[in-house]
């Protein structure tokens, strides 16, 4: 649900900044079947890590300001995800006094403690996805700042910034990153619960 989403919120930004190229594809975004990207498939269930199909978003295709709406349609994506981790913690706090008189104990914590998961878990997605490396969306993101003859010459590293990506992905020197990152915004989330 999460990248479904940050999916959608890419497709939908880019709608509303007067790209009609996606127009077909937004029917299917929220579906992440239809996003499934087979050897991004496999790193998840065999590894830490995925991804879904990349979405050809180019800057030419917007009519008014094409640099800073392709900056914001790729910023869509990692607010999302934040936005969801904001909505999952309400969440939280608001289930147990909605349901609590009508639900066992048990169910209440059960539910208590995915959502807590659901929130750590957007909110590694938002701040992973703001990272300025190929292919993730803060590459564009902070890419779209630089001038267009910086961006043309920054364009020529991009294979060599997704090779790092995937050196990143499948080695241990990215599983050791994940294990100390992810541990890290646990706690600091769970710490905000606990205030």
């Amino acid at each position: 649900m999460a990248m479904a989403l940050h999916d959608a919120a890419h497709l939908g930004a880019a709608w509303l900044l007067g790209n009609r190229a996606f127009k077909r594809g937004m029917a299917v975004a929220i579906n992440p079947l239809a996003r499934l990207d087979t050897l991004g498939l496999a790193m998840t269930l065999f590894g830490p890590y995925g991804w879904s199909k990349p979405l050809p978003i180019e800057a030419s295709q917007f009519l008014r300001w094409p640099r800073l709406a392709n900056t914001l349609v790729y910023a869509a994506g990692p607010l999302m995800n934040l936005f969801l981790g904001i909505v999952f913690w309400w969440l939280n706090f608001t289930l147990p006094e909605t349901f609590g008189a009508r639900m066992e104990t048990l169910d209440v914590e059960m539910w208590r403690v995915y959502l807590q998961y659901a929130v750590i878990v957007n909110v590694m997605l938002g701040l992973i996805h703001f990272l300025p490396l190929y292919p993730l969306d803060g590459w564009a993101i902070w890419k779209g700042f630089l001038s267009s003859g910086k961006q043309r010459k920054l364009a020529q590293y991009e294979r060599h910034a997704l090779v790092l990506v995937l050196f990143l992905m499948i080695t241990p020197v990215g599983q050791w990153l994940l294990s100390h990152g992810y541990p890290y915004v646990a706690q600091v989330i769970m710490y905000l619960y606990s205030l």
